[in-house]
């Protein structure tokens, strides 16, 4: 609504102003009546009304008093004058000074639609035109920042001309004396596309955006800009330790507010604009010990040591693996392991690639020189390259370390001496672990890949063990389960459904009934009533 006052020293005036037209049916509102110049100015500053209807010849203040007054205090109030015949030309001169327009005494209806027509008319105009300028004045600013980012995308990845403006821009953007390159990313995400959806990955890009915009950009320490799924934030500070406590601040708000764990590299600080890009691939480099050093941390770079080389020792620990093995003895292949293992973290730090590699060719390593000492492994339960691919996918070495004692373990399982006892022993595993897991989604290649056997041979063996295929025994499992909760819990049947394992609760009753006979409610109902 639009805010209206009126002034005059005649109440009558007044009353009259107020009845005259249905104000409201104009989008706007009386708030305030004056009855000398100095109660109107002070009705004008306490409700800053859009429209003034005024006397021009009020005591204490003149129109062209009032008008003066407002332009000076630079209040942005329109006002229309109500003059009497023999004050015309002074009406006209307030005009001149910046009103909107005057109305002769006795006000006629039409004249006063008329003109406060005209007054709703510039407030709306000027009101759009405040608007364009604001959203130009957006863009302009946008678009400022946008080439800065760029420019600094650029210097920080080696790929920008020479542009001796660029520079001074950004010298004058970012006053250092030290400029650092930080690099923050999310952890899980980028490793596991398929456990976020695409609107999930957006509204987490625009929160950790806004706590960088608010920590970095508002604060004057620095730039942001977003690059394939991580976030790179040149700092500006005089202490060498301010970009370490501003990344502390950014990682625990993210965890605070967001519940994400994340990790920052952080480059040595430089002092030149033009040395970013060694910064820049410091940060790089310090990030990729978030897979050696674990996640949700903060990781300096430091140049690495050269280390000798560890050939013989790597030998001497495999070779120690396959003695524990063919004696039969897993507590001492297991501990040789982990020696083995941690020897590679160690040689490897800072090499995710060679990590990963090595640890895979230990393991076929090992496959060869159990089978020269006359053990013979099942070889085609094993899939290898199901195997390499998961070790790969691992975010920490840690992760990967643990697979890989799990592989040697396995295979030392399904060794082919008293074969009968091996398979028996990998049966109650596969079942302890649905057992353990039939609430998540279970399929028959992800159970055999975790036995590190090809599917096709797994539902083989499968049906063999159990006289059923997977599916079916999974589904067994999760109904005996779904009836304790149905008769031991007051829990409602989707709630049910989601705990065993089932997304959708249609599906679910329709598997229940298939295997009971009746739908889960109806079994509910039968079983109360026999109690």
């Amino acid at each position: 609504m639009i805010r209206i006052v009126l002034a005059d020293d005649e109440p009558l005036i007044i009353k009259g102003l107020r009845k005259l037209i249905d104000w409201e049916a104009f989008g706007t509102q009386i708030v305030g009546q004056a009855y000398d110049g100095n109660e109107l100015m002070e009705l004008i500053e306490e409700h800053r009304p859009e429209i003034v209807f005024s006397d021009i010849s009020m005591p204490h203040r003149t129109g062209i008093d009032i008008l003066k007054e407002l332009k000076s205090k630079e209040i942005a109030t329109k006002i229309i004058f109500i003059t009497a015949y023999q004050e015309f030309s002074y009406a006209r001169d307030a005009v001149a000074y910046g009103a909107v327009d005057y109305l002769v005494k006795p006000v006629v209806k039409q004249q006063l639609e008329n003109v406060l027509a005209k007054a709703i008319s510039l407030i709306t105009e000027q009101h759009e035109q405040t608007i364009r300028k604001s959203k130009l004045q957006h863009l302009e600013r946008k678009s400022k920042s946008d080439e800065l980012q760029e420019w600094l995308l650029g210097l920080i990845d080696g790929t920008l001309p020479a542009n001796p403006d660029a520079c001074r821009q950004l010298e004058e953007e970012l006053r250092g004396p030290l400029l650092s390159a930080v690099i923050v990313e999310t952890d899980h995400i980028t490793e596991s596309p398929d456990r976020w959806k695409e609107k999930e990955r957006r509204l987490i890009a625009f929160a950790i955006g806004n706590i960088l915009q608010e920590l970095v950009v508002a604060s004057g320490n620095g730039q942001v800009m977003h690059k394939n799924g991580k976030y790179i934030i040149v700092m500006n500070h005089e202490e060498v330790h301010t970009s370490v406590n501003i990344a502390q601040d950014i990682r625990d708000k993210i965890n605070a507010f967001l519940k994400l764990s994340v990790s920052i590299g952080i480059g040595q600080p430089v002092k030149l604009i033009t040395e970013l890009e060694y910064s820049g691939k410091q940060a790089e480099q310090a990030l990729q010990l978030k897979y050696f050093n674990g996640l949700n941390r903060i990781h300096l770079f430091k140049p690495l040591e050269s280390k000798p080389p560890f050939d013989k020792e790597l030998y001497a620990l495999q070779m120690a693996v396959v003695s524990g093995l063919t004696v039969n003895q897993w507590p001492e292949a297991e501990t040789a392991m982990n020696k083995l293992l941690e020897t590679i973290r160690t040689a490897a730090y800072g090499n995710r690639t060679l990590a990963v590699s090595t640890c895979f060719s230990s393991i076929l390593f090992i496959i060869q020189e159990l089978t020269k000492s006359g053990m013979t492994l099942a070889a085609e339960s094993v899939d290898l390259h199901d195997l390499q691919n998961r070790l790969g996918a691992y975010e920490t070495f840690e992760e990967m370390k643990e697979e890989t004692v799990r592989a040697i373990e396995q295979i030392f399982s399904m060794q082919e001496v008293d074969s009968g006892n091996k398979d028996k022993v990998l049966m109650a595993k596969v079942k302890q672990y649905i057992d353990e897991h039939y609430a998540e989604e279970l399929t028959l290649e992800s159970v055999a890949g975790l036995a590190f056997i090809n599917p096709y041979y797994f539902s083989s063996f499968f049906k063999k063990h159990t006289k059923q295929n997977f599916k079916q025994y999974v589904t067994e499992v999760r109904m005996k389960h779904a009836v304790r909760l149905l008769i031991h819990t007051d829990q409602m049947v989707y709630e049910i459904a989601e705990k065993v394992g089932y997304n959708n609760a249609r599906h679910f009753s329709d598997m229940f009934k298939k295997q009971y006979g009746q739908l889960p409610h109806d079994f509910r109902q039968e079983r109360k009533k026999q109690e």
